[in-house]
């Protein structure tokens, strides 16, 4: 299989499944519920958790972790978006040359 389709393929699969786990699961997997009384929101990333792929961010009173679904269809749509990049400009290269 060539680069550029590998890249095509991991893109579309990425951006599928970051999509479709949007919509069924829902953009966060938990989050607390607490409320603030005069509360000027700061969004900041609390902790990157390798491993299960997952991002918790803050408000600054709540916490929420980021759908992990999401982050592993984003980073195979940035997978395929290099591959297909870097083929792309490996064909343009060697057509000069040509």
């Amino acid at each position: 299989m060539k680069p550029k389709r590998v890249g095509s393929l991991l893109y579309g699969l990425g951006v599928g499944l970051a999509a479709l786990s949007t919509v069924v699961f829902g953009l966060t997997a938990d989050s607390t519920d607490i409320s603030c009384r005069n509360h000027d929101p700061s969004y900041a990333i609390q902790n990157v958790d390798i491993l299960t792929f997952g991002i918790e961010y803050t408000d600054g009173c709540n916490t929420f972790l980021f759908n992990p679904l999401i982050t592993v269809g984003v980073l195979t749509a940035l997978v395929g978006l290099a591959i297909g990049a870097s083929s792309v400009v490996q064909s343009t290269d060697t057509d000069q040359f040509e």
